[in-house]
């Protein structure tokens, strides 16, 4: 595959693009009464029938269905029968409590069967790159390292250099999208994606893991930085709804920038908003009154929604979004209960915070007679940052209308997701 489509922003999303992709397990159903069926299946077990029979099945229902039947050679042993790429692959099924055929455990032969998806799909469409990417990383650009360092305050040399220390890594099930502290790109995979450090949370590929150096940092534990986090990890660690960096700068435009022409339009200081960047990061007390330039704040705000590993409306969703809304356009009722819909697949952490940006960017927009910003305007600056739109972007027209839609209609979020 072509390396330029994996090049991106501070976090590579381009992995985890795929993964959207990969194919979704479909359990091919037995119709048939079986006699002693083991507890631990479902109707997905067939019992023992024939491989060319149990193919024909599988080929029918298509890509990324699955069966389990009963293995002929052994007495109580079974085969897992998944079809990826036109291919019927066979895998010895085990059940000790959970299902497996390697070392990964699952609940449901569903979710083991997924998760194969995912990996067959991502090492057919990108493993060269896989074998590369940790190889190619430069450690010093990595984000443990780049934390580590703005953890420093540079006014106060070191006397003495840290004592080198190993990171403590075992195994780790993430339940939600996380991205490698080392090489950026996201950890695929539904179990056991990859390693975290039980002594300071960095969180890698395991190849990656195998390369990173020994500067773990025991007093970082439970990493309290705001920028470049996963949003629903920030709130469930800080224990709020919406980001804490986010309220700040939407309370302190709304004090005193709203009738600033060419709010989110005019750039700010690069400078100050790197400096504002981390005394957050570092957990100072930051007074964004004291910012001369409102314009700097508002470019902080833009900042922190870019840093995001994982954009505010994920590709899935907004694929479906784009749907609804382009689908009903002509009805205004149906296109509202459509989004809402769709929208409701957000999590709770993305959901709160989209709902405080769009009531945001509508009083912004409320002023427009004098700060010159409409609806238009900001949703053609907000929709690249807001939206993921994937490796195959839709028109940009597209992603401005549908911002501009979701502005424009107050409530358009599901009522449970309004502070």
């Amino acid at each position: 595959m072509d390396d330029d489509w994996f090049q991106g922003g501070y976090w590579k999303q381009n992995l985890y693009l795929l993964q959207e992709k990969a194919p979704r397990p479909i359990p091919v159903r037995c119709v048939k009464r079986i006699f002693n069926r083991p507890e631990c299946y479902g109707d997905e077990f067939h019992g023992l029938i024939e491989r060319p029979e149990a193919e024909m099945m599988l080929k029918r229902a298509g890509e990324g269905a699955f069966l389990v039947r009963a293995s002929k050679r052994s007495a109580n042993a079974y085969t897992l029968c998944i079809l990826f790429d036109n291919n019927v692959l066979n895998y010895k099924l085990f059940f000790d409590g959970l299902h497996y055929v390697g070392e990964k455990r699952f609940e449901t032969v569903e979710l083991l069967v997924a998760d194969g998806l995912i990996h067959m799909f991502i090492d057919k469409h990108a493993s060269d790159y896989i074998k590369r990417m940790a190889d190619e990383a430069i450690y010093e650009q990595s984000p443990y390292s780049q934390y580590n360092r703005n953890d420093e305050e540079p006014q106060v040399p070191r006397i003495k250099s840290p004592k080198p220390r190993k990171h403590n890594f075992s195994s780790c099930t993430f339940k939600i999208p996380h991205y490698c502290d080392f090489c950026r790109n996201f950890m695929w995979g539904l179990v056991q994606q990859g390693v975290r450090c039980s002594d300071c949370g960095f969180a890698a590929h395991k190849r990656c893991s195998e390369q990173a150096r020994h500067d773990c940092r025991p007093e970082a534990k439970y990493v309290k930085r705001m920028f470049a986090v996963d949003l629903s990890t920030l709130c469930m660690a800080h224990s709020v709804r919406v980001p804490p960096v986010l309220v700040r700068c939407i309370e302190e435009i709304e004090k005193r920038a709203l009738d600033v022409e060419g709010i989110y339009r005019v750039s700010g200081s690069h400078e100050q908003m790197e400096k504002l960047r981390r005394q957050f990061d570092l957990g100072n007390n930051v007074d964004l009154s004291t910012v001369e330039d409102v314009h700097t704040v508002c470019g902080l705000l833009k900042l922190y929604l870019r840093l995001l590993p994982q954009q505010l409306v994920p590709y899935s969703v907004f694929r479906a979004l784009l749907h609804a809304y382009s689908s009903n356009s002509n009805d205004t009722k149906e296109c509202i209960r459509k989004c809402r819909a769709e929208l409701e697949e957000l999590n709770e952490a993305n959901a709160f915070t989209l709902n405080v940006l769009l009531e945001h960017l509508r009083h912004v927009s409320q002023h427009s007679t004098i700060n010159k910003m409409t609806p238009e305007n900001l949703a053609t600056i907000f929709s690249p940052t807001i939206f993921c739109a994937g490796e195959t972007p839709a028109l940009p027209q597209q992603q401005h209308q549908l911002l501009f839609f979701l502005i424009t209609t107050p409530r358009v979020l599901p009522p449970a997701f309004e502070l």
